[in-house]
This record gives structure tokens, sequence and C-alpha cells, in this order.
């Protein structure tokens, strides 16, 4: 049930999205470089990566935007490959029509997060695969963006990330845990954003949402506390 509703706050996340603008997936539609074009030999990590390129800004209300440029997806596979010296790393292509495709059907036919996942990865034949995909805490804060804190005369920049490690055979379910800080300094001093963020000066609160994708405060920031987060987490949730 849980990966049932993980995955369709991903695929709402990329229905708001498209009806914004046609170029505004939350997940950056693929060059479809399929199986032919993932390269040959043996495969041991294939990577999910479902970081896309949704923003939540966050002050008296929700707004959603497009980050193009950000190339998100990307620097978690390269985090993924920097966590597994010496082993063959291959990133799983999907398109974001495929996501979305899941939030049409109707309810009793939508595949769980583990389902869409295993349906993709048999794209690339790997030994196991590592889904990266966008998560929450008890906050209100989930994936990636940014929550104006007036009490506190604060903004709260953050990049919530879980992880799953599944088996390439059977694909069991071997390791999972959320992307995570080695000290979460925000998290203890005012008891917000559960997971990776950074605590930053109000004024850096964007005026309008659509400036955020051209702010290279906040695209540093968040590919920031991406490198971070998994680098600190990866390396043991990927050992043999």
């Amino acid at each position: 049930m849980r990966s049932t509703i993980m995955l369709l706050r991903l695929i709402s996340a990329v229905i708001v999205l498209s009806c914004v603008s046609a170029a505004g997936w939350a997940q950056k539609p693929a060059k479809r470089n399929d199986v032919a074009a993932a390269g040959s030999g043996p495969c041991h990590i294939g990577v999910v990566p479902i970081a896309g390129n949704l923003f939540l800004v966050q002050g008296w209300g929700v707004d959603r935007v497009a980050t193009e440029g950000w190339d998100l997806d990307e620097l978690v596979v390269s985090r993924v490959r920097a966590a597994a010296p010496g082993r063959s790393v291959r990133r799983v292509p999907y398109t974001a029509a495929e996501l979305v495709g899941e939030g049409q059907r109707p309810s009793f036919f939508r595949e769980t997060l583990k389902e869409f996942a295993q349906r993709i990865a048999g794209r690339v034949s790997c030994e196991r695969y590592v889904v990266v995909h966008r998560h929450g805490g008890n906050s209100r804060e989930f994936g990636i963006g940014i929550s104006r804190y007036v009490l506190f005369d604060k903004a709260i920049l953050y990049a919530m990330m879980k992880i799953l490690v599944y088996d390439g055979r059977t694909f069991e379910l071997i390791r999972q845990a959320p992307a995570s800080l080695k000290d979460n300094f925000v998290k203890r001093r005012i008891g917000v954003a559960n997971g990776p963020a950074l605590e930053i000066d109000l004024s850096a609160f964007p005026d309008k949402p659509a400036d955020v994708a051209r702010n290279p405060k906040l695209r540093d920031g968040v590919r920031a506390l991406l490198t971070q987060s998994l680098d600190n987490t990866l390396l043991a949730m990927l050992r043999q």
C-alpha cells in the first residue's frame, strides 16, 4: 500500500507539471537510450532515478515548477557509480509518458513502485537494481523544494530521496533507507524538514516561482544536498 501511494505521489507530480508546460515534466522525457544504447557486457547495477525536475515552492500555498537543466537524475546515477567503483553501472531508461500513464489507468490496474521498476528493469539486465525516488518525512516537505518559515525568519531548502536495492534475479528487496546527512542541523534546530535540508536566509526565497529554474543558489544547493546525502548513504547499501 505504501509503495502504491508513493508511486501515485510521484505520478501526480508529473501530471501537474505536464499541465504547466509541455517541457515541464517532473521526469524529463528520456532520449530512449534503451537496451541498444545501454552498452554491452555485464551490468552489475541498474539505476532507476526518479528525482526528475519538480521543485516545490511552499509559502502560504504550494507552487510546483519545473527546473529544466538541473540534471538531477543524471546526478543520481553519477553518485551510484561513485559508490560502486569497479562495477558496471547503467541507467534504466524510461519516459515521462510511461510514468504518467500509470496515473491514467484505473486504480485496480495501477502498478506499485516496485512493479513499475521491475517492468522497466527488463530493458537492462543487471545483478542488482537501485531505485532512487522522492521521499518525505513527517513534515510538509516532500521531495525537492524550498519552504518558508516566517516564525523563524528562515527558509529551508530540501532534497529528500529514498533508496531501494533489489535483487536482479528475483527482484526481492535487499535494502532500503532514506538518503541522509551525517548531521541534519535544521532538524535539530527547528524541528522541520525531516531529511536532508539546508537553512538559508529568507531573502533567498524566490519572489516568483518562475524564478526558481534560473536561480544558481537554489540549483547548487539542491545538487549539494543530493550529492552529500547519497554519498553518505549509498556506500553501505551497495556493499556485496
